[in-house]
Order: structure tokens, then sequence, then C-alpha cells
């Protein structure tokens, strides 16, 4: 399970908005919350999968098919997260190495 996300400094560094620089916040929460929602819907598919795994294993269900769905369901979410993090992290270094 993730655990105690914080974004707002990460999510400045990011993207150079400053709280206190008068730019509209309602932009940058909602982003915010919409990160936060994703996260937690790929944690929530990996929760599933564990629960229907140890269904599985403790003989409660014998749908072998249900458990293996949900299982690539949550790896191909987590592969993805994974992914889109490696891209902005590649962004943000490209971006730092630009010269002005």
């Amino acid at each position: 399970m993730i655990k105690g996300l914080e974004l707002s400094n990460d999510l400045q560094l990011l993207t150079g908005i400053d709280r206190e620089s008068g730019v509209d916040e309602k932009q940058e929460l909602s982003f915010v919350d919409m990160l936060k929602e994703q996260v937690n819907g790929v944690n929530s598919l990996k929760i599933e999968a564990d629960k229907l795994n140890a269904d599985f294993t403790l003989g409660k269900t014998d749908n072998i098919h249900q458990v293996m769905i949900a299982t690539e369901k949550a790896k191909v979410a987590l592969d993805l997260t994974a992914a889109i993090q490696n891209k902005a992290a590649g962004a943000y270094k490209e971006i730092m190495q630009m010269q002005m």
C-alpha cells in the first residue's frame, strides 16, 4: 500500500509553479487531486489482486481466471505508472540541463 503521498513540493519542482507567485492554485490542486486519484486507483487494483490471491490460496474461491485477470490488471497498471514516472523524471532532467 502506498503511504503518505506528498506532492506539493515535488509538483512545484516539476512545474516551477510557486504558491506565492500569485498563480491560480485551482489548476495545481486539480492536477494533484487527479494524480492522487490515479495512484489510489492503481493501489486499489493491487489490493484487490492480493485479496483474490489470498482467497484462492485459502480455498475460498476456485475461479483462477478471475485471480489471474485481477493480477494482470494490477501488473499493467503498475507498469504504466512506473513508465509515466520514468518519462516525467527524464523530462525533468532534460529541462534542468537546458541552457538559458
